[in-house]
């Protein structure tokens, strides 16, 4: 097995929040990706919440020996830290919206095969030797605008009180909502925020190693707003890691998006 990573934040923020994970001892790798935060809570070094989410997320796994217990249970016990980790810094867990938090797609390689987990929208992709290419996991946080607003229209119609639409057409009050609201529920997203809620959003598997050729870990800053996950492992494996963000960021700038912090890990079996 061969191991290649990414990082490369962006120059617009002040520090990466993305984080790769990389626990050879254990053969567990992934990518982590901080939610950039709305409150303005920095530690005594500057750090904000989302560096701190996928950093303290980072650490505890990257700490686990063989002892450990599964994938999943891992990421729930550092989502546990991560809780422990906001109260000793006196984060006021009760406000949803100031949580930190973080997404993450990470992969424990075992004899048995390649067990995945995921929150948010870091994504696992895997390609096989015939060629196909296969997407792991479900990317929740796409579309959650829309799904936020007919429950808002749901709620408002069964009688709850909720601000109307127009409030809404302001970013912040959206991400307060959609913080508090939709994160680690049914019709939201799952994330890592520290709450008991999170675990019941892993998404989480099995790929039998047989035929297997590659799994890729990215977060959303190396989607291509054009292409596919299928063909960003493709170009990755042609041209990659620089060049493929080359043509990410070429995109971006063609429809004047901001670039986000990108990072990658590539397992290859050949």
């Amino acid at each position: 097995m061969h191991i290649q990573h990414y990082s490369k934040p962006s120059p617009q923020k002040r520090e990466g929040e993305d984080a790769l994970l990389l626990n050879p001892v254990r053969n567990i790798y992934g990518v982590l990706d901080g939610v950039t935060p709305i409150a303005d809570y920095r530690d005594s070094n500057g750090h904000n919440g989302a560096y701190l989410a996928s950093n303290t997320l980072k650490a505890y796994l990257e700490r686990i020996d063989g002892n450990a217990g599964s994938l999943v249970e891992e990421i729930a016990a550092a989502n546990a830290e991560l809780r422990q980790a906001m109260l000793r810094n006196g984060i006021d867990t009760g406000i949803k919206h100031e949580l930190w938090a973080s997404c993450i797609a990470a992969v424990h390689v075992t004899p048995d095969g390649i067990r995945f987990a995921q929150l948010g929208d870091c994504m696992a992709v895997a390609r096989y030797m015939d060629g196909r290419v296969v997407v792991l996991t479900q990317n929740r946080v796409k579309g959650v605008s829309a799904r936020a607003k007919a429950k808002r229209e749901r709620d408002r119609k069964n009688g709850v009180s909720v601000p109307e639409e127009s409030t809404f057409a302001e970013l912040f009050p959206v991400m307060v909502y959609n913080r508090t609201f939709m994160a680690n529920t049914p019709e939201g997203y799952g994330v890592a925020n520290g709450t008991e809620e999170a675990v019941g959003h892993i998404q989480s598997g099995l790929v039998p190693t047989e035929g297997l050729t590659h799994v890729l870990l990215v977060s959303d800053g190396m989607f291509h707003p054009d292409l596919p996950l299928e063909t960003t492992m493709e170009l990755i494996l042609q041209e990659g890691f620089e060049r493929y963000v080359e043509r990410v960021e070429q995109a971006e700038r063609d429809k004047s998006m901001a670039p986000d912090d990108r990072s990658a890990v590539l397992l290859s079996w050949k």
